[in-house]
């Protein structure tokens, strides 16, 4: 009886460790932004000080600074924040385009100057670093800005711009040579079985991960691409996009994309959206999906009438 106990006790404590390592892989590969927030003229920390995250005019999350002015925000999803801080006597500042990288830290520091008006926010615009601090995960991040200036319109076209990675005609991504089946595809964090399921419009930013993949992923044995979506804005917006071919070539390219957002709940007090939506849809037609590089000969449709009523005197005639 005593050694079952024993037995029971030790495998409860190897679930409790494999639960808990669990926990520290995932926590390890969130996407997180940190920081510290001092007086600009002392250097000294700044405690308790307020630090808000903004995300398309949208409040998502606030938190304090700690006794020696750090702040942390932690698993938060991947896009560009406004970051806002403030501390009672010291005028407001707020950093805008703040790009969070996907399964990446980014640090933050803000200094906070008691010689400017207190009624003023002063914003500071982000400057994306050139070297990122984290290299374990090899690949590319592409963000919305940057796809926005791509001249391909599809979640591969952007995808294929990674060192690693290749497509044949359009098809499916290969990556590092793999198969086309060992790439798998992500959006918001869950997988799905296709890569068309989101227009390019609506990626908030697209990661391709070719090498150093992730535990939380599980065994990938090609690459993977992780799509986030953009979220509701805290005013109304919609647009609509137009790309058409028909006046310069004969392939027929057409490309539909229409979007509108909007807040469904504000809250009274401070004006901010609790609750709203985001929609979107693509059409696209080709004419010609498959045309020729180098051109070609085709018999005219008089022809092939021709041939179709006597085939047989036809072939005769050209033997």
């Amino acid at each position: 009886m005593l050694s079952w106990l024993k037995e029971e006790f030790m495998i409860r404590r190897l679930l409790l460790i494999s639960l808990f390592s669990s926990f520290g892989l995932a926590a390890w590969s969130q996407t997180s932004l940190e920081g510290k927030i001092t007086d600009a003229n002392t250097g000294e920390a700044l405690i308790f000080a307020n630090v808000v995250l903004f995300r398309n005019g949208n409040l998502m999350v606030g938190t304090q600074t700690d006794l020696d002015g750090n702040y942390s925000f932690s698993s938060i999803d991947p896009g560009t924040y406004d970051v806002e801080a403030s501390y009672t006597g010291f005028p407001t500042q707020r950093q805008t385009g703040v790009v969070a990288m996907a399964g990446k830290s980014v640090r933050l520091d803000f200094k906070l100057d008691a010689g400017l008006i207190l009624n003023a926010i002063e914003i500071v615009a982000y400057k994306v670093p050139l070297i990122e601090q984290d290299n374990t995960t090899q690949g590319h991040i592409t963000t919305a800005e940057q796809i926005k200036n791509l001249p391909v319109k599809s979640v591969l076209g952007i995808a294929a711009s990674t060192a690693g990675v290749s497509t044949i005609d359009g098809g499916e991504a290969n990556i590092r040579g793999s198969r086309s089946n060992a790439t798998y595809y992500y959006v918001d964090d869950i997988r799905v079985s296709s890569n068309s399921l989101i227009p390019t419009s609506e990626i908030e930013q697209l990661q391709v991960i070719t090498g150093g993949i992730e535990a939380r992923y599980g065994d990938v044995t090609g690459g993977l691409i992780s799509i986030t979506s953009k979220g509701p804005s805290s005013q109304f917006a919609g647009g609509v996009e137009l790309e058409s071919s028909e006046l310069t070539d004969p392939y027929g390219y057409n490309l539909i994309t229409a979007n509108l957002s909007g807040p469904i709940l504000k809250n009274k007090e401070t004006n901010q959206s609790i609750l709203g939506y985001r929609v979107s849809a693509q059409y696209k037609d080709l004419k010609d999906p498959d045309p020729q590089a180098f051109g070609g000969y085709r018999a005219t449709e008089e022809a092939l009438d021709r041939i179709g009523e006597d085939p047989l005197s036809y072939t005769n005639v050209h033997q």
